[in-house]
């Protein structure tokens, strides 16, 4: 890592790798006790996924506010617009609430959705799963365009430099962009157990986190 290095982005990245090769360890061992103990619904990487997206969108909220005064409509809107997403993906993570406060599902989601309960990543179109489609393969497809693509052309084509940066597009340092390779290998290459998508939701959750707390491009993201 470089030496100007926040001590938290220390912290997470020794935490996420040490939980994520500590649960595939466990995954092999006894896989059992990791999918109903570790990666089942309401489990401990699902509410360490849960708060990492929490937070994240937090930082996105709380930077829109900050920067009210010292950036365009556009960086802000953009902003704002990101960290809805991460609060939506958090609010999908556990259903709404549902298990929570017990409610049931209305009719639709329990006729369309895999687990009949209140979430839209796990409804399931023309038979197939809209968490493989969109959140599965759309969003590997997204992050290796962003990491193989956009991140090196960031650095060396000023014209897109500035367009990412109207756009408020937090940049990933190289740590970050090795920490998201090397959790695609590990969580879809490696490991064999059949949650192992809570695990990538999980390492991949607290990568973002990392990657927009703490971007390459952080000038941007301080007050002038």
């Amino acid at each position: 890592m470089q030496e100007n290095t926040h001590p938290i982005e220390k912290t997470l990245i020794i935490f996420v790798f040490i939980t994520t090769l500590g649960s595939m360890a466990i995954s092999y061992i006894n896989d059992d006790f990791f999918m109903s103990r570790l990666a089942t619904e309401d489990g401990v990487i699902e509410w360490l996924t849960v708060l990492a997206l929490a937070t994240t969108s937090m930082v996105c909220i709380h930077r829109a506010i900050t920067l009210r005064n010292d950036r365009s409509t556009l960086f802000l809107a953009m902003t704002l617009l990101l960290g809805v997403v991460f609060l939506f993906g958090a609010g999908e993570e556990i259903s709404w609430g549902q298990r929570i406060l017990n409610t049931e599902s209305s009719e639709f989601f329990q006729q369309h959705n895999a687990q009949g309960e209140t979430n839209l990543h796990n409804l399931v179109v023309g038979g197939k799963k809209l968490n493989k489609l969109i959140f599965g393969i759309g969003l590997h497809l997204v992050l290796l365009i962003y990491l193989l693509a956009l991140v090196p052309l960031y650095k060396r084509k000023p014209g897109l430099e500035q367009f990412l940066d109207r756009f408020a597009v937090p940049i990933a340092k190289p740590y970050q962009v090795i920490g998201y390779l090397v959790v695609i290998v590990l969580t879809q290459v490696v490991i064999t157990s059949s949650k192992r998508g809570e695990l990538a939701e999980f390492a991949g959750s607290f990568l973002f986190l990392l990657n927009i707390a703490f971007p390459y491009n952080h000038r941007l993201f301080s007050k002038r």
